[in-house]
């Protein structure tokens, strides 16, 4: 899953809706107001797909609801969804749905999709368009791992101290590093892994925490937090060592 747990209230579930739609490349945005024929409504996320020669329109519905959604409110969004001229509709509800609401969505647009329903529909696009966003993070970590470069080969200068701090620094990357691009079109599978995935985190001192994560969300995260980090650890390493000019 995208998110392990469920959203915390309606708010959080309609925003987590538009993120969701927003990483996904779709243009998305809350509570927008909408002029019908039947007057003036809101939509809690309405969202276009400027990848799509139609420019999908998404409309969607959040039910933070502790009961299950029937069969009018589904009627009502159905009419709305139809007035706007989306192409399609969706209610994502945190307890489901009443049986007859599934015969009022039969044979139309509108999908009717509990959270984790709604985030299995978008999961392998939104994976890849958050791996998209951190692609060239990945990349420019893992020119560090060249130890050849010219940045690295005149920052270690031969030095056994520098070298072995400059291989702590891959063991402690080694994981963001290996997101690379390059391994990726050898094998796409190898990122992002399967879950759950599990793997350690090294601090400074050589300390060790074993990490867990159940969503890819948090994966994502921490992937792109510990990247960035490690690029300021070796840029402070060839800052701190270099005995030329930055480049020789």
């Amino acid at each position: 899953m995208i998110y392990q747990n469920q959203p915390e209230d309606w708010e959080d579930l309609q925003n987590k809706v538009c993120s969701i739609l927003t990483v996904c490349g779709l243009r998305s945005e809350t509570e927008k107001d909408i002029d019908t024929v039947r007057g003036n409504v809101e939509i809690d996320v309405y969202a276009t797909d400027p990848t799509t020669p139609e420019n999908l329109i998404y409309v969607c519905e959040c039910k933070h609801w502790n009961t299950a959604v029937p069969k009018n409110v589904v009627h009502g969004f159905r009419t709305v969804t139809s007035d706007i001229g989306a192409h399609v509709g969706l209610i994502i509800a945190k307890s489901g749905f009443q049986s007859g609401a599934f015969d009022t969505a039969i044979n139309s647009n509108v999908k009717l999709l509990t959270w984790y329903e709604f985030q299995e529909l978008f999961i392998d696009r939104w994976k890849e368009s958050r791996y998209q966003e951190l692609k060239s993070l990945f990349e420019e970590l893992f020119e560090y791992y060249d130890y050849l470069s010219a940045p690295i080969g005149n920052a270690i200068s031969g030095n056994q101290d520098r070298l072995d701090e400059y291989s702590n620094l891959i063991k402690r990357f080694s994981a963001q590093a290996a997101a690379n691009p390059w391994n990726r079109i050898i094998d796409k599978e190898k990122f992002p892994p399967e879950l759950p995935f599990k793997t350690v985190e090294i601090d400074q001192s050589g300390l060790t925490i074993e990490v867990e994560f159940e969503d890819y969300s948090s994966l994502f995260n921490w992937f792109e937090n510990q990247s960035n980090l490690g690029l300021s650890e070796f840029q402070n390493f060839v800052a701190k060592n270099r005995t030329g000019a930055v480049g020789e």
